[in-house]
């Protein structure tokens, strides 16, 4: 009786499937190290947001970024409109990592 379903080679597929392996093995990277960022910490410095108040300054499209309307951000190199919004920014996780700060804060102790 002649039967028509395909037989497989299990022996062939199985070496196939290991050389697969092999090959995904050798092609996939070395995982990345992580990169230790050091514990939040409070400033050293008083942050300035009464210097620009009440202050009137004319902006023009050619004008660099730190000398536009707004508080400038030299870590970021971004300019952010209004006082609220700068503080948002510099407490911020985008800016804290821009530091080389995590967000995570020592543990304190009672002793």
């Amino acid at each position: 009786m002649t039967t028509y379903r395909k037989t497989w080679d299990k022996d062939f597929f199985e070496a196939r499937a290991l050389e697969r392996l092999k090959e995904e093995e050798e092609l996939t990277p070395a995982p990345e190290k992580k990169v230790q960022r050091e514990l939040l910490r409070p400033r050293d410095f008083q942050v300035d947001l009464d210097s620009k108040l009440g202050k009137t300054v004319v902006v023009t499209k050619d004008s660099p970024s730190s000398m536009q309307g707004g508080y400038y951000c030299k870590v970021c190199d971004c300019v952010v409109k209004d006082s609220i919004n700068y503080l948002d920014h510099i407490n911020g996780k985008k800016h804290q990592r821009n530091l080389g700060m995590s967000m995570k804060v020592e543990r304190s102790t009672l002793s």
